[in-house]
């Protein structure tokens, strides 16, 4: 009996994929957001007139819809991507792994590396930001405490960002296999898609990941300012229904792919 995830395949991609400068590059996202919310902490501690409800834009519109995505798609699309631009995919296709089994563990692999890479840089960037510092601080005291004695806003935005990681991988995994542009499509899908068409015409939220996981982080943790604009249970069921559709046809497609080099 055969299994669908291979130790083999997923240790070759992951060493593919964590070169020393691809490291750098996925890398970066999540450290400017770190850097970002360290610095408005600093600022808002400071002088607590400037904090005009930042967390929540920063770790939603910034955190979730921005960078984690990128971060996703530079892995998503390395994972597979390069290997079907340089045809090197025929060489695994033609072994006797089935494609079930190559398109679950390339996921696997991509939904891993994005929870290392954005998920837990998110999720120290949310307790930076839903929490402050001790009441009147001396000038080299930098301790966090919670400001409503809770975690659950960060806790929110946390299992928001961790399912994003799993869909959004799916998805560009899946973008990786239909089009040798994936960089570009998953681009357009970031940056106009779900960053700016989602934000004016309502009925494309239904279809935006980046909308789940605001829905998520707002349900769990009801932090403020994210623009969440579904239901808890709608945001669950098209997160499962995304990632199982891209898996689902992103098969499919890797079966239409002859050893001679030539889909059908």
């Amino acid at each position: 009996m055969s299994t669908v995830f291979n130790p083999t395949i997923a240790a070759i991609t992951l060493r593919g994929l964590l070169g020393r400068r691809r490291s750098l590059l996925i890398a970066l996202p999540p450290a400017l957001l770190l850097a970002l919310t360290i610095g408005l902490r600093a600022a808002t501690n400071i002088n607590s007139s400037h904090d005009f409800g930042w967390p929540g834009v920063v770790l939603g519109q910034i955190g979730l819809v921005t960078l984690l995505p990128l971060t996703a798609m530079i892995i998503g699309t390395s994972v597979l991507g390069t290997e079907v631009d340089d045809a090197s995919i025929l060489h695994l296709l033609a072994t006797p792994v089935s494609r079930g089994t190559v398109m679950f563990t390339k996921w696997i692999v991509a939904s891993g590396a994005t929870l290392v890479f954005a998920v837990v840089p998110i999720s120290a960037a949310a307790f930076i930001a839903t929490s402050g510092y001790v009441d009147n601080p001396g000038p080299l005291d930098m301790t966090f405490t919670p400001i409503k004695g809770d975690t659950s806003e960060a806790i929110g935005v946390i299992v928001a960002a961790a399912v994003g990681a799993i869909v959004y991988s799916a998805f560009f995994l899946f973008l990786s296999v239909v089009t040798k542009r994936s960089v570009a499509v998953t681009l357009i899908y970031i940056l106009v898609w779900e960053s700016l068409l989602t934000r004016f015409v309502s009925g494309l939220r239904l279809l935006s990941i980046g909308q789940y996981e605001l829905g998520l982080a707002d349900k769990i943790g009801h932090l403020p300012n994210l623009g969440a604009n579904l239901t808890l249970g709608t945001s669950v069921i098209m997160s499962v229904l995304f990632t199982v559709i891209a898996l689902g046809y992103g098969t499919r497609r890797l079966q239409s792919f002859r050893v001679s080099g030539e889909a059908a």
